[in-house]
């Protein structure tokens, strides 16, 4: 398998967390064509909005890896706090945010790392809650969102300030924006439900129940769907944005993970089978299933 990615054409990127490689899908021909040595225990991928560069969290270490699209290979690794798990990326590209995710229990990490896509590097840290473990920003940019053990936080970029939090919605597996920035989608792993949260009033306005285990949440770039991963029960939960309720729910792999959308296709990552699944968003049924190799257990997937 190449260690290279190629430089044209669209392409599904998956972390692979036992590989230590970002696996390459062709979008169009579903075909499997390369493997990128990324970091120790890969999980979560994010991508500037022009596509040329992912940022790759290595849970199993301390840093970030960039990957230049064109030239398909790694070309830095920016250190961060302790075992990070989830990114997130400004709508301007600016910046990248961390979750620093840490130890459990004494010692754990409270920050978010923030790095500056131009340098590649680290220009602050802001105080967040115990264990941030996911992470999203609001459609203007103006409001990081994190998802911590003791609940979420609310912060203020321009200041690197917490603005508030909800202590409800603790422990969640993902968060998500709406395209037009009034709702956050938080998937409650442990609870298995998808709050929807008014983010003006900061309170939660519905609760949805969802495949067990919902591990990542996602709208779709109109707004109108949002789908969610079933990592216990092998299944996308499919909810009508609007009429907050479930449309459906489509089959996938076994222990299904990362999850992002990408026109009328939904992307889903299979940690246990091992594969990246294509959902047609019209149909509603998986039209490809790639195989990356059984000892990837791929997590965070991005297109790009």
């Amino acid at each position: 398998m190449p260690k290279r990615a190629p430089v044209k054409g669209v392409h599904v990127y998956a972390a692979g967390i036992v590989s230590n490689t970002i696996s390459v899908v062709d979008a169009t021909t579903h075909k499997l064509v390369a493997a990128v040595d990324a970091g120790i225990n890969p999980y979560g991928i994010a991508r500037t909005p022009d596509g040329r560069k992912l940022y790759i969290t290595n849970s199993g270490a301390s840093n970030v890896s960039v990957l230049d699209t064109a030239q398909g290979r790694i070309v830095s690794a920016v250190t961060v706090g302790l075992y990070p798990h989830g990114i997130a990326v400004s709508p301007d590209g600016a910046y990248a945010y961390v979750a620093d995710t840490g130890p459990d229990g004494a010692g754990g990490s409270y920050s978010v790392s923030v790095i500056d896509t131009r340098t590649d590097k680290v220009t602050a840290t802001w105080r967040v809650g115990l264990g941030p473990r996911a992470v999203a920003v609001s459609p203007d940019g103006r409001t990081l969102y994190a998802a911590c053990a003791e609940g979420l936080f609310a912060v203020d970029t321009g200041q690197g300030a917490t603005r508030g939090r909800l202590p409800e919605q603790a422990r969640a597996g993902g968060i998500a924006v709406h395209p037009d920035g009034s709702r956050l989608y938080v998937a409650n792993t442990w609870a298995g439900t998808v709050s929807v949260i008014d983010t003006r009033g900061r309170k939660a306005v519905a609760g949805l129940r969802v495949g067990r285990n919902p591990w990542q949440v996602v709208p779709s770039p109109d707004g109108t769907r949002v789908y969610v991963t079933g990592a216990n029960d092998d299944t996308v939960t499919v909810l009508d944005a609007a009429g907050r309720k479930v449309l459906g729910t489509v089959r996938v792999g076994h222990v299904p993970t990362g999850i992002t959308v990408a026109g009328d296709t939904v992307w889903v990552t299979t940690n246990a089978s091992s594969t990246v699944d294509a959902i047609d968003a019209k149909s509603l049924k998986v039209v490809a299933s790639t195989p990356l190799g059984l000892a990837t257990s791929p997590s965070g997937l991005v297109v790009a």
